[in-house]
């Protein structure tokens, strides 16, 4: 029975499957369903300002299971982007695996997600959309290739200057429970971005 569950516990690891460690962790997204974009879709995502961006379904390389969420970019000085998973965004259907008023958010100091490096110094911003609909970032730099998983602590994140939503309570102060997270890469940069397996983590 022990040499079972060693070999069980290997298999895992070799698969790089996403899974919650004692506890440690809890898998909020892990980008397997198919994706679709606009009003009925599974990502929020689009662009403006000269840049450009194409969301798919990451299947040649990802983290684990089938896929992983690719992302083809032209971020131009002056535009902007998003590709945004969570609740009460414009695509209805690209909710969580599990809905943030069942989280026991005080348990976790970090939210985490595998990204797939090149390498290329390009800095991406990571946000989180507060329970007030205010945004806080969290700059990451592509300097590294391969898989990498980033932890962001969220005492680390800070209040966008830049723009918010017209619906945010501009409290400047990071409420829960989280309502969505989004990635946009930042000009002057372009490429192919993967990432997979969102978590919290204690």
């Amino acid at each position: 029975m022990r040499i079972l569950c060693f070999a069980i516990i290997a298999l895992l690891f070799m698969s790089g499957a996403c899974f919650a460690g004692a506890g440690q962790t809890l898998l909020i997204d892990d980008f397997e369903n198919p994706v679709s974009a606009g009003p009925d879709g599974t990502v929020d995502f689009g662009s403006g300002g000269g840049s450009s961006l194409e969301v798919k379904a990451g299947l040649d390389i990802k983290y684990s299971g089938n896929q992983s969420l690719e992302a083809v970019y032209d971020a131009a000085a002056g535009g902007y982007m998003w590709i945004a998973r969570g609740f009460e965004l414009d695509s209805r259907n690209a909710g969580w695996l599990v809905k943030p008023d069942r989280i026991k958010w005080k348990k976790y100091a970090a939210i985490s997600f595998y990204m797939y490096g090149n390498g290329s110094n390009s800095s991406i911003a990571f946000d989180i959309k507060d329970k007030g609909n205010e945004l806080w970032r969290f700059m990451v730099t592509d300097d590294f290739k391969g898989w990498k998983k980033v932890v962001c602590p969220f005492k680390y994140f800070f209040c966008r200057g830049d723009w918010q939503p017209g619906s945010a309570d501009k409290n400047s102060k990071l409420d829960f429970p989280l309502k969505s997270f989004q990635f946009e890469p930042k000009a002057v940069s372009k490429g192919t971005l993967y990432f997979d397996c969102v978590e919290l983590t204690r």
